[in-house]
């Protein structure tokens, strides 16, 4: 068995979970097109994409959630976003 895939349904669900409870819009994708995923995102040779999730604050209302998210991301004690995140584009 590929553990890594293990691995990561726990770490995604986590995510999932944890952003719903910060009031933060998400869903777990895992019916796509590799290659096009990655043909899209740039994603470079030897990088598997297993899965996606869309990650945002719903149009509606953000919340207090959102404004916590945005002091935690400030916070020196933490690695830069872009260093975590690739938006858009690998």
């Amino acid at each position: 068995m590929d553990y890594y895939l293990v691995d990561l349904a726990i770490a995604l669900e986590h995510i999932v979970l944890a952003a719903t409870d910060l009031g933060l819009g998400t869903c777990w994708i895992a019916g796509y097109d590799e290659e096009r995923v990655k043909e899209v995102l740039g994603v470079p040779k030897g990088i598997r994409v297993v899965a996606l999730t869309p990650l945002g604050y719903p149009a509606e209302k953000e919340g207090i959630g959102g404004s916590m998210i945005r002091v935690f991301a400030r916070s020196g004690r933490r690695k830069p976003m872009q260093e975590l995140v690739h938006q858009e584009r690998w």
